[in-house]
């Protein structure tokens, strides 16, 4: 795959601390191939591909174990057949100046964090992922990290008092004052300060440290993508697109809908996605969305065209790779009716665009996925009550800043 012009995403599905929950290889498998199809290359940690479980075993047959516990029989075999898109650079491995991914994995088993790869694993992820390695910085991640907690911190500060104020000044000048700021120890010190006396569990402070860990765990997951200034794909948190009352742009009905079935992108062998990805419609739409992001307009007759040729080209793509086995994934191809939707809407004050794909029923179906772009879409709001990231539904997908 060509470097020229390449919009790298990255994937935060990978992290140790995902946004929604992950049950198994096949959720994870279908997330990478809904993200593969609609964006140029897809860019995840080098500690992620190295530690993760559930990505291993997509990528070698030798990590099938996909963590659930499950018998083998009461759910599907994973398909371990995504080295492909690593060669390509279809996926790619931000790998941290210096390092290698075999000295990363020995520190690993050195501080014992969980999930260290047998290191015949961490040779074939090398072979597969070295010619299209993203190089950064680790030093400009962990300020960037340090920088996204502190400016949280600062954002509740503001309408902060009493001992609530009086814990976040503190959480401040610790974070500030630390060499290199490392998740575990700020999870340490606040359990320190918890136990530190009666004015610690004031409800206000008990819930603000809470929080404090909350943005820890989102400033982490934001500081690679920011440093390499490439766009997130995450589960979207319900208030990151343009609100309803916003101008609609364009529109397309009554779509054929296979590419946002779960099931059968957890199941779509990986050489048709490498011809999908070659496809002229495919890469139109694609081009146009990344525009999205960017927060530039796009050219709304391609884009309506490239997303019509599109769905009903996979359409065609999935019954010619599942009608020859005539297996699970024919029938439910053949026996699950939805349509997709295609909207792109224009926020009437702030210009911001969003466009979003979903299946077109009048209720929202948990079965399939959703894919959503825009501009922007910060961080959460520091003011704003804590949401468990288990209430989030991870298969509504927002690909953003």
């Amino acid at each position: 795959m060509p470097d020229g012009h390449v919009e790298r995403i990255y994937l935060s599905d990978v992290e140790p601390n995902p946004v929604g929950p992950l049950a198994y290889a096949a959720d994870l498998r279908s997330r990478v191939l809904l993200h593969v199809l609609l964006a140029d290359a897809l860019l995840v940690g080098d500690s992620q591909s190295l530690n993760n479980k559930y990505f291993r075993c997509l990528i070698s047959p030798g990590e099938h174990d996909d963590g659930s516990g499950a018998p083998r029989l009461q759910r599907d075999a994973v398909l371990s057949d995504l080295a492909p898109l690593l060669r390509e650079g279809r996926v790619r491995v931000a790998q941290r100046k210096g390092s290698t991914l075999l000295g990363i994995r020995d520190e690993h088993a050195r501080r014992q964090v969980n999930n260290v790869p047998p290191r015949a694993y961490v040779s074939h992820l090398d072979a597969l992922a070295s010619a299209h390695a993203v190089p950064y910085d680790v030093a400009e991640v962990g300020e960037a990290f340090r920088g996204g907690v502190l400016s949280r911190i600062g954002a509740a500060l503001d309408g902060a008092t009493g001992p609530v104020r009086s814990a976040l000044s503190d959480a401040r000048q610790w974070v500030a004052e630390q060499p290199q700021l490392l998740h575990i120890e700020l999870r340490s010190w606040i359990a320190s300060y918890r136990s530190a006396g009666t004015r610690q569990q004031h409800t206000g402070v008990v819930l603000a440290l809470q929080s404090l860990d909350d943005w820890a765990i989102d400033a982490y997951r934001g500081a690679l993508p920011l440093v390499l200034g490439t766009g997130v794909a995450r589960p979207r948190e319900g208030r990151d697109l343009p609100a309803r009352e916003s101008r609609r742009l364009l529109t397309q009905d009554a779509l054929p809908a296979a590419l946002l079935d779960p099931f059968l992108l957890s199941r779509l062998p990986v050489d048709l996605v490498l011809e999908t990805v070659a496809q002229p419609a495919r890469n139109a739409m694609v081009q146009e969305l990344a525009r999205v992001r960017r927060g530039l307009p796009p050219d709304l007759p391609v884009l309506g065209e490239a997303v019509q040729e599109f769905s009903h080209w996979l359409r065609d793509a999935f019954e010619r790779a599942f009608r020859p086995a005539d297996g699970r994934e024919w029938v439910h191809l053949r026996g699950v009716t939805r349509l997709m939707r295609f909207g792109l809407d224009e926020d009437p004050v702030t210009g911001r665009l969003g466009a979003c794909l979903d299946v077109g029923t009048a209720v929202p179906d948990a079965r399939h996925l959703s894919f959503a772009v825009t501009e922007g879409a910060g961080a959460p709001d520091p003011s704003a009550p804590a949401r468990p990231d288990t209430a989030v539904d991870p298969r509504d997908r927002l690909v953003c800043r």
